[in-house]
């Protein structure tokens, strides 16, 4: 009895430069990620009662939304097309600073331009201050808070007016389960997604703020807008229901010694699944006449010592259920 599958709700996502190949984000946990295809279509009605004589597709959308659960500036990067740069730069700070019986107060950096030192009523006055120093003798003596800039080497993230995303390769990694445990691994690969450049800072008392990327797939050189894979993990597979052996008929020449073919074996598996190409070695062959023919364990028939113009035999196949046949005439 098959086993019911859940793609599970949580990815890997990997995104590399689509020129350089680098890996530019490798986020490891998603809290969201999902995939949305859409197709318009348009229907042509006509004749008495206006039925629906035909319908045509059109404008196939492939748009994937993605949730890191952690605060990643690759993000912001990737929505703007720019480089996180290690530059100096003013870093605004607020500072307590308790004043001396002359109103002189000590910085711990040396600010850029003004300082603004709050007043008793909430309200702040603009000081020109003397390199750390400063001094406000209206409150001499009292802890006063200061407001002030200050150059700082930091990482720093310009948001241009003129810069938009880039498409990058995605690859995205998710667990399909069964009430057994992990059933397989599918993966997602996206050769070109063009991310939409939307952005939000979440920044609120009661959460975090997260890492959010949308956007959706451009088509690559071969028309294609994404790959899908599954990988089992364990012996399970989609079964063989019938096997092709490829060519169907050898003839083998009985003027030249150890004249030989290699025998093909496709697997059918029926339904929506597509012709798969079998590991000979896990197959069985037999030929009915080894005079005549052998085959080997990885499907080569050479003809036979005893072999003679006119002869014919028959080379069996089987994966232990399906079977099919391989006929061989000696010329």
């Amino acid at each position: 009895m098959t086993e019911n599958k859940f793609l599970t709700s949580v990815a890997d996502v990997k995104l590399f430069d689509d020129k350089t190949g680098d890996l530019i984000l490798n986020g490891k946990t998603l809290l969201n990620s999902s995939m949305t295809q859409a197709i318009q279509s348009q229907a042509i009605h006509a004749g008495k009662g206006s039925k629906k004589i035909f319908e045509y597709n059109y404008q196939k959308e492939l748009s994937f939304s993605i949730e890191d659960a952690t605060f990643n500036t690759s993000y912001i990067c990737l929505q703007n097309n720019t480089k996180v740069l290690r530059e100096l730069a003013d870093y605004y700070t607020n500072e307590f600073i308790t004043l001396d019986s002359t109103g002189k107060g000590t910085l711990s950096q040396e600010p850029v331009g003004n300082i603004h030192v709050e007043n008793e009523n909430g309200m702040y006055t603009q000081i020109i201050p003397n390199g750390k120093d400063f001094t406000y003798p209206t409150l001499s003596g009292q802890e006063v808070q200061v407001s002030y800039a200050y150059k700082e080497m930091m990482d720093n993230i310009t948001l241009s007016a003129d810069s938009f995303p880039k498409a990058v390769r995605m690859v995205l990694n998710g667990d399909i389960m069964t009430n057994n445990g992990k059933e397989e691994e599918m993966q997602i690969v996206v050769p070109k997604f063009k991310p939409d450049g939307a952005m939000e800072l979440s920044m609120t008392h009661d959460g975090v703020s997260s890492s959010a990327l949308a956007g959706t797939s451009l088509a690559d050189n071969k028309g294609n807008y994404a790959y899908i894979s599954f990988k089992t993990v364990n012996d399970d597979d989609v079964p063989v229901i019938k096997i092709a052996a490829s060519p169907s008929e050898i003839d083998l020449d009985s003027t030249v010694s150890g004249d030989s073919e290699q025998i093909t074996v496709y697997g059918i598996r029926g339904g929506s699944y597509g012709v798969v190409l079998l590991d000979n070695t896990k197959l069985t062959f037999t030929s009915d006449e080894p005079t005549i023919a052998t085959v080997d364990a990885d499907g080569l028939v050479t003809l036979g010592t005893a072999a003679n113009a006119g002869d014919t035999t028959v080379i069996r196949i089987t994966d232990g259920k399906a079977k099919d046949i391989v006929e061989v005439t000696v010329l």
